[in-house]
């Protein structure tokens, strides 16, 4: 029935309950932890911990991973994306009556698919947008939209930028010259599709950069760096 509340009467079997979960967390958890539920059916687990961190000011954080569950006679079956996903945006901005969450409360959350890429294909498979993803998660906790083109940053570490440049050409490397300056900053990290060619033409324009390939940015962060 709680899961019918939110969802509008979209059925999900045997979701755990609310209070069952919730009385879990509030004795397992301190207010900045982070939770992360490898099974997360329905979503309970984040229904939960939102209304556990709007009653004791905590700030706790929650990872959910579930799979499509699809099958050969259901296809498009996607609990994740249907149920899941579904009820947390429900649940943040309110439903029946019952409040949504702030980002202090945990409000907000990035929906993230799995991509598997074999080792030998990632030269060729690795884009810009599955980087902006990982290196937004790895470097600044957060997942940025990936704007089409350009130069996109990332995160600030130190006296250094990373950044990510989806095509190098010319208008990326005037950019890409001009942004210590522009920003503040003495050095930049670069992810990009031709990381040698962009090296050499940072280092001929005096800027102090290293320059990354996409490859490296999905691959940074894998067991035995491998894709």
């Amino acid at each position: 029935e709680e899961v019918k509340s939110v969802l509008g009467g979209k059925a999900f079997p045997y979701p755990k309950p609310l209070s069952l979960l919730k009385g879990l967390l509030e004795q397992a958890t301190h207010k900045e932890d982070t939770v992360l539920d490898f099974f997360a059916g329905s979503g309970t687990t984040a229904h939960a911990l939102l209304q556990l961190n709007a009653e004791d000011g905590g700030q706790r954080r929650f990872i959910l991973c579930s799979s499509t569950e699809a099958t050969d006679k259901e296809q498009d079956k996607n609990v994740c994306r249907d149920v899941c996903a579904a009820r947390v945006r429900r649940v943040m901005a309110g439903y029946n009556g019952n409040p949504g969450f702030t980002v202090e409360q945990g409000g907000e959350f990035a929906y993230l698919k799995l991509n598997k890429l074999a080792p030998a294909d990632l030269p060729f498979e690795a884009k810009p947008d599955s980087a902006a993803a990982l290196l937004s998660l790895r470097m600044a906790h957060a997942v940025w939209k990936f704007g089409e083109g350009g130069v996109q940053h990332i995160a600030r570490a130190d006296d250094y930028d990373i950044l990510l440049c989806a095509e190098v050409n010319a208008n990326a490397v005037d950019e890409l010259a001009a942004w210590p300056k522009a920003h503040g900053v003495q050095r930049l990290a670069v992810y990009c599709d031709r990381p040698v060619a962009l090296q050499e033409a940072l280092e001929g324009r005096g800027v102090d950069a290293n320059c990354h390939s996409l490859g490296e940015a999905l691959l940074a962060g894998q067991v035995g760096g491998r894709a």
